[in-house]
């Protein structure tokens, strides 16, 4: 930044050369007696704080004090191509020249790197194009930045916080971390299986489960649907010590079976986080993640061809 700081010093010099110029050439005028030795106005360029641009023109009557008026420009990068990166710049550099006696944190090869923000969404937060060098340049100081202790500067922070990249796993996992049981002893869950969704209330009781408020049993004819569902409970051998009512839509038999079964699976852990291991052994815990293959065009199904006939 000091060549910035170079170029707006002989700016100001500049400046001031070309006010006592027009200074002197309006009081020639003014007291000439002949208006066709200088010409009858000039045209003089000011630059203000904001976007726009205005012409001053002086007249033989007007005086350079409305020249001398005009306001500096708040930033030494205002004149430059992208006064906004360039000021962004400066600020870093202003944080890494405050915060340069701060303790530091310890170097930690096993900790997993800060991701930051991709140069796409950081181009629409500052509203320009940046150049690869100039996204590397400005990562690189925020490393700088995110090594510093933040228990000595909070506020440091929470402005590194606007440029970490979004990371929706570890936001489902914080989220599943904070789910507790309510004051009524109940564990709610969500389970997903192909197009069925299932919303699962698990608490402590005697066995009975209900699915949309009719009895599994009736809900399901198929006993290996009802198997599919109590499996969670067989696997930890809590059988019959929960109660578990459930809504469901969406899907088949065999789609809201599964759903619901991955429902209770979540809700049991939410009890006891000390049965996800085997749950998680039993293949309970992940999403089925396999839905129905799409028909294909010129073919009777999936994969299924029509019947060749020769003639």
């Amino acid at each position: 930044m000091s060549k910035l700081r170079f170029a707006y010093n002989i700016g100001r010099v500049l400046g001031n050369n070309l006010k006592s110029q027009c200074s002197r050439i309006t009081t020639f005028k003014s007291y000439s007696s002949n208006p066709n030795l200088i010409f009858s106005f000039v045209i003089l360029r000011s630059f203000s704080t904001g976007k726009t641009q205005q012409n001053i023109r002086l007249s033989k009557h007007e005086s350079i004090d409305n020249f001398s008026k005009v306001e500096r420009p708040a930033s030494i990068s205002y004149f430059t191509a992208k006064p906004t990166y360039n000021d962004f710049i400066i600020q870093l550099d202003d944080l890494l020249h405050k915060h340069r006696t701060t303790p530091t944190k310890l170097i930690d090869k096993n900790a997993p790197p800060t991701l930051w923000i991709l140069k796409q969404h950081l181009d629409e937060k500052l509203g320009l194009r940046l150049k690869t060098n100039q996204y590397r340049l400005i990562t690189r100081k925020l490393h700088r930045l995110d090594k510093i202790m933040f228990e000595f500067a909070p506020e440091l922070h929470n402005f590194l916080d606007l440029f970490r990249r979004y990371d929706p796993e570890k936001e489902k996992k914080d989220i599943e971390a904070m789910k507790t049981v309510d004051p009524y002893g109940r564990a709610l869950a969500i389970g997903r299986r192909k197009e069925a969704t299932a919303q699962v209330w698990v608490v402590e009781g005697d066995g009975h489960v209900l699915v949309n408020g009719i009895s599994v049993a009736d809900y399901f004819p198929l006993l290996k649907d009802r198997e599919s569902i109590l499996y969670p409970f067989q696997v930890t051998g809590l059988l019959g010590k929960y109660n578990v009512w459930t809504k469901v839509k969406g899907g088949g038999p065999t789609g809201q079976a599964g759903a619901i079964a991955h429902g209770i699976t979540k809700a049991l852990i939410i009890h006891n986080s000390d049965l996800k291991p085997i749950l998680r052994e039993a293949k309970l815990v992940t999403r089925d993640t396999r839905v129905v293959e799409r028909k294909k065009p010129g073919l009777a199904k999936a994969r299924k061809r029509y019947t060749w006939v020769k003639r």
